[in-house]
């Protein structure tokens, strides 16, 4: 695969998980984006806002400390097929091959460049494919376009492979879509959460109706993990999780899931599938007022109460899950 795909994967890996609220819409234009932390915002380009295939904002993150970066992706289908592919939510689903990285943004603070942020990568990225879109303050902020890749061409229809070399040829027309801006302070999510009480109502996957205290009751300790059937890695740590769970019993311990989209179906199967025992209930309607889901999955530690007993964990950290639980049931 190409450099920038094979950093994409790289990332994905180190962060593990699936952003789900890092970003707002700043305009009625479809695809707008505006992520204040990171100091832009886009508004995609009018010869790119009609295509037939689509230009899709896939996330962004923190590289390291002031280097920011987003990700935009080319799906080479319709918009039919794009909702079949995202109802399969399988890895293995055909249209796989025909979603590809077509650029990224980074956004570099302290006086940095992107010369200084190549320096630090394993393998650099070609600064020919390189586009500067401006500064704010001691920021920097660069666009980097990913080469054409022959297979993704082969791999779909004309038209939209027509579509995708237009888009990876069009570097200066993507760089004056975005505007930029010093980078607000990036808040500390669930920073006043530990101490509070987590009460709800809710059903569990079989519609049946359950009660936090139900499900705290049970335990010392509860891991309450938070979890879509759409986040590869939340469905990735599905077996782990069991074991885990199975670990925890004999210590007064215990792993609950709450399942944030409706999608039961495929939710049951992929319980099914990885052996999941501990239960699994409807993330309640409250939730969200009740703490802030910056991605999935978002992993809460609560005691027999329903008491909050530490920081939340976000993103797929297995050792990290033990990390908190033994210092919890230690205490």
């Amino acid at each position: 695969m190409k450099r920038l795909f094979g950093l994409i994967l790289v990332l994905v890996l180190v962060l593990s998980f699936c952003l789900v609220s890092f970003a707002e819409e700043p305009s009625d234009i479809p695809g707008s984006v505006e992520i204040p932390y990171a100091g832009f915002r886009f508004v995609p380009p009018e010869e790119f806002r009609d295509v037939v295939g689509t230009v899709a904002f896939e996330g962004a993150a923190e590289l390291t400390d002031g280097i920011y970066y987003a990700v935009w992706a080319y799906y080479g289908m319709t918009e039919a097929e794009l909702e079949a592919y995202m109802a399969d939510r399988s890895p293995d689903a055909p249209a796989e091959n025909r979603i590809i990285p077509v650029f990224m943004v980074f956004s570099i603070g302290n006086g940095r460049t992107f010369q200084d942020l190549n320096a630090m990568l394993r393998k650099p990225l070609p600064e020919e494919n390189v586009t500067e879109i401006g500064k704010a303050g001691d920021w920097s902020f660069c666009l980097y376009m990913e080469e054409l890749i022959p297979e993704f061409i082969d791999a779909v229809d004309p038209l939209f492979a027509g579509e995708y070399t237009a888009i990876t040829g069009a570097a200066e027309t993507f760089a004056k879509a975005f505007e930029v801006f010093e980078p607000t302070e990036k808040p500390v999510p669930n920073a006043d959460l530990p101490g509070k009480k987590l009460e709800f109502e809710t059903t569990d996957l079989d519609g049946n109706p359950v009660t936090s205290e139900e499900l705290f009751s049970q335990n010392e300790v509860t891991m309450v993990n938070i979890w879509t059937s759409w986040c590869g890695p939340c469905i990735g740590e599905l077996p782990e999780l069991q074991k885990l769970h199975a670990g925890l019993r004999e210590k007064g311990a215990g792993i609950i899931g709450l399942l944030d989209d409706d999608d039961v179906d495929t939710a049951l199967r992929l319980i099914r599938e990885n052996g999941v025992e501990y239960p699994v209930v409807m993330s309640p309607a409250v939730l969200h007022n009740l703490v802030y889901i910056e991605a999935v999955p978002t992993t809460l530690f609560v005691g027999r109460d329903g008491t909050v007993l530490a920081a939340p964990v976000v993103g797929a950290y297995l050792p990290e899950y033990r990390r908190v639980l033994d210092s919890l049931l230690n205490k």
